[in-house]
């Protein structure tokens, strides 16, 4: 399975990194219309980011029914705020913003794998997990909110036009 995983990250991360597609998801996810603007196809790459994330979740749910010797419609369910927290995490704005990578959301899985993991041998409860992911995600998403003021800051401070280092424009 983990061989399975590292193709699907490698692929991710050709497909988003090295690819046109890849960028314009990006530039989608950065600001639709702006893109738009730009040119890009909006709606065709809309189309192929989801196509691309329902091929990775077919790869997952057979990777899961092989493991599992059997098939299961209701395999994956409360696995949806792992997810969103694996990828917050990873440092992929929730807010969109076109920002994340592959190697950090690696990071951000393997992370809240080893938790689930340290966790589960410990035996809390699956209520105790739940609730520690979603400290997790909110303590993540504050630390991406505080990043992105402190950037927003920096960039008035640097284009505001003070007119010099005093901050008073010269008359």
């Amino acid at each position: 399975m983990s061989v399975i995983f590292f193709v699907c990250i490698a692929a991710a991360w050709i497909f988003l990194a090295r690819h046109k597609w890849g960028r314009e998801i990006y530039s989608v996810g950065g600001n639709e219309e702006a893109a738009r603007l730009s040119g890009v196809p909006v709606r065709m790459t809309k189309f192929l980011a989801y196509a691309f994330s329902g091929l990775m979740c077919a790869v997952a749910g057979i990777a899961q029914a092989a493991q599992e010797t059997q098939g299961d419609p209701e395999a994956g369910d409360k696995y949806e705020l792992t997810a969103i927290a694996m990828v917050v995490i990873g440092g992929t704005s929730i807010s969109g913003g076109g920002r994340g990578s592959m190697g950090l959301t690696l990071l951000g899985v393997l992370t809240i794998g080893y938790l689930q993991k340290i966790l589960s041998i410990n035996a809390v409860p699956e209520a105790g997990r739940l609730m520690i992911t979603g400290i997790i995600i909110v303590f993540a998403v504050l630390t991406q909110k505080r990043r992105l003021n402190e950037s927003a800051r920096k960039e008035e401070g640097i284009g505001s036009g003070t007119g010099g280092p005093s901050g008073r424009h010269d008359t």
